[in-house]
């Protein structure tokens, strides 16, 4: 197992540091602590518009100044959620500080809550103040999210060795949202799987992208079963973690590739 410096958030409020160093059989934790969202809505936005609106698409002059200046704060933002958790608390500061100075491949930094309104945080901007992004470290770090909740399933079926794997992409958009290209993120993965020496994953993609037809096309024995499924997704959020009947709706219909 690597070693993980956990972000453990009970709700939106409050965060507990757990750092596991497996080898040296070190295990260590913080009280929960409150937490205070540093990044405005209008922040958030200016994060979404920059990945989302402006990187996939031709825009105008205006456009590429208002990228330069998110580009500009996006080390500010990084900062501002960095001294959120470890200098609002020395041991939580300590903590880190032990997790960075380890030095060893695939270390983990893992945010841990059930809540949109942490999970949707920029996490990946972590940085100290004149520091580098937290996942540009020469000895790299993973930066991840986990669902507390997702454990308390099933235990997985046991799995054989396939020769080939069967791959289903899931590409889907809200209605009524701006236009994010479906053919970005897919053809990343099919770039990435064409350079293997052996091709040993075949492709599928779910049409229409629906719900129902994901469950009918996993039932379906006639075909190849399923081993990965690539969910490329959009949708509402809102920081409450609720939505009203409006937004519901835009999961519903789902557009295909």
């Amino acid at each position: 197992m690597p070693t993980e410096l956990m972000l453990n958030f009970p709700d939106p409020t409050q965060v507990a540091v757990h750092l596991h160093i497996p080898d040296d059989e070190y295990a260590d934790m913080t009280s929960a602590f409150a937490f205070i969202n540093p990044l405005t809505n209008k922040d958030m936005e200016e994060i979404r518009w920059y990945l989302e609106d402006y990187g996939t698409g031709y825009r105008a002059e205006p456009d590429d100044e208002r990228a330069d200046k998110a580009r500009e704060q996006l080390r500010n933002w990084g900062t501002a959620l960095f001294e959120a958790v470890f200098k609002a608390d020395d041991k939580a500061y300590e903590l880190y500080r032990n997790f960075r100075d380890e030095e060893e491949k695939g270390r983990l930094l893992t945010i841990a809550a059930d809540h949109p309104a942490v999970l949707s945080l920029p996490w990946e901007l972590l940085r100290p103040a004149g520091g580098v992004f937290l996942f540009g470290e020469t000895l790299r770090i993973s930066i991840r999210r986990r669902l507390p909740m997702a454990g308390e399933g099933r235990r997985p079926h046991k799995r054989k060795p396939k020769p080939v794997l069967r791959l289903l992409f899931i590409v889907s958009r809200p209605e009524d949202a701006g236009f994010i290209n479906p053919r970005t993120d897919p053809q990343a993965v099919l770039d990435a799987l064409e350079r293997q020496e052996q091709q040993r994953v075949e492709v599928e993609f779910l049409r229409p992208a629906t719900l129902s037809a994901l469950e009918k096309r996993l039932r379906d024995e006639d075909q190849p079963a399923v081993d990965i499924i690539h969910f490329d997704g959009h949708g509402v959020f809102d920081r409450s973690g609720k939505q009203d009947k409006e937004a519901a709706k835009t999961h519903v219909s789902l557009t295909n590739f």
